[in-house]
């Protein structure tokens, strides 16, 4: 309470906006990867439990270390952002914690009993049955997913401040598309960052086993990742409608104002995702090396997800007036030709890494890589539209930003 009635200080030659950025932006990458990687590691454990399948288990051991190894590192950076958040921006942490309390005490109180079951989970591999352990793994996800159900509350009052507490913050409009938005991305840019990873990992090895395993991780992963990146254009969609009818001027920033170019910059990010998916998706199945036909439905994908987003990418000041709708046709047809051309993809399983040409290799590595640099990119540039569009806001229509600097006064009957 003391600190933050001193009067805030600014941030030597960043300001207070930038640190406060870059910590998050930090945070946001490794908590994302985490509720997405410790989701994939449960599904590939019941896999193998189910199945046998030794790929599956071993996907799911790796997978579970690196949520373990990076559990930490994310709250770290959060803990760095929070501090320098009480420093610069005490009226708006004094604010949004005494809104919060509750639910803040809840969320944050889930690492008492997540920390521990991390800890057993990674370190009782194939001590205990298979089936018993894949539960456990699921029961880390779900307390690691209710921590993200609980957060995102805090993003959809900044938008929309109608509602705090526990639970009625969850009747914030934006919540429900926000809450799932959040839940399919991360499990989308982890799975290709992974297949993008595993791409690397098998240009590398010169063990026969080791190349079979990561030429089928790449498989799996870059299916996960399009089919969920093919569902957040239209769960976007949905959010974009609420928050038309729920906060106008917050809609008018992201499709006509100062916001406008980051949205027709995610759309090219998105462009080289799907486009490149498609690359990949050709590179996988491309001929062998005694000889390469050509791909006539992979190559139409290609072109057809490239036009409509090109067409998905042009500026307001490039279409005619009253022509917006063409936007939609072509991010329309970009998801459309994408998803077919997966599901035609979907069940062939890979050509033997040894069989495929050495030209059909290098290119599906550099589109795995590609997409999977691109898919980060997009996760974090949506947190930073999201935030550049409450304007000269901390909370939307609220507080304002020169506002939220000041000292936190709070009124005599909240601390008696």
């Amino acid at each position: 309470m003391l600190g933050l009635q001193v009067t805030p200080p600014q941030f030597p030659a960043l300001g207070s906006s930038l640190p406060v950025a870059i910590l998050f932006l930090l945070h946001i990458a490794i908590a994302e990867f985490s509720v997405g990687v410790i989701t994939l590691a449960a599904a590939m454990e019941w896999r193998a439990a189910l199945t046998g399948d030794a790929r599956a288990a071993r996907y799911a051991r790796a997978a579970a270390n690196s949520y373990y190894l990076v559990f930490s590192l994310g709250a770290t950076f959060a803990v760095f952002a929070v501090v320098l958040l009480i420093g610069l921006w005490g009226n708006e942490f004094g604010r949004l914690i005494n809104v919060f309390i509750p639910l803040v005490a809840f969320a944050f109180g889930l690492f008492l009993v997540l920390t521990p079951m991390l800890a057993v989970y990674r370190n009782s591999f194939g001590r205990i049955g298979p089936r018993a352990h894949a539960s456990l793994g699921a029961a880390v996800a779900l307390v690691q997913t209710l921590f993200v159900v609980l957060i995102v509350s805090l993003d959809a009052y900044l938008i929309t401040p109608f509602h705090g507490g526990l639970l009625e913050s969850a009747l914030d409009p934006p919540y429900i598309p926000l809450l799932i938005h959040r839940l399919i991305g991360n499990v989308s840019w982890t799975a290709l960052f992974l297949a993008g990873y595993a791409a690397i990992k098998l240009h590398r090895s010169a063990d026969g086993e080791e190349r079979g395993f990561q030429a089928w991780a790449a498989w799996v992963n870059l299916r996960i990742g399009l089919v969920t990146a093919l569902l957040m254009p239209v769960e976007g969609y949905a959010l974009m409608l609420v928050l038309n009818n729920s906060q106008q001027g917050f809609f008018n920033n992201l499709v006509s104002g100062s916001t406008a170019w980051l949205m027709v910059l995610q759309e090219a990010f998105v462009a080289v995702v799907l486009v490149g998916g498609n690359v990949a998706l050709i590179a996988e199945q491309r001929g062998s090396a005694n000889g390469e036909g050509r791909d006539t439905i992979g190559l139409v994908a290609v072109g057809v997800s490239l036009a409509g987003m090109v067409v998905a990418a042009l500026p307001s000041s490039v279409l005619p007036s009253g022509a917006e709708t063409v936007r939609f046709v072509g991010l329309g047809a970009a998801l459309v030709v994408t998803a077919v051309h997966l599901a035609l993809r979907w069940h062939r399983r890979p050509i033997p890494a040894g069989d495929i040409a050495a030209s059909a290799l290098t290119l599906g590595r550099r589109a795995l890589v590609t997409v999977g640099a691109f898919s980060l990119l997009t996760a974090l540039l949506m947190g930073v539209i999201k935030e550049s569009a409450r304007g000269s806001y901390a909370v939307y229509g609220e507080l304002t930003q020169a506002q939220a600097q000041q000292q936190f006064t709070p009124s005599g009957s909240l601390y008696p």
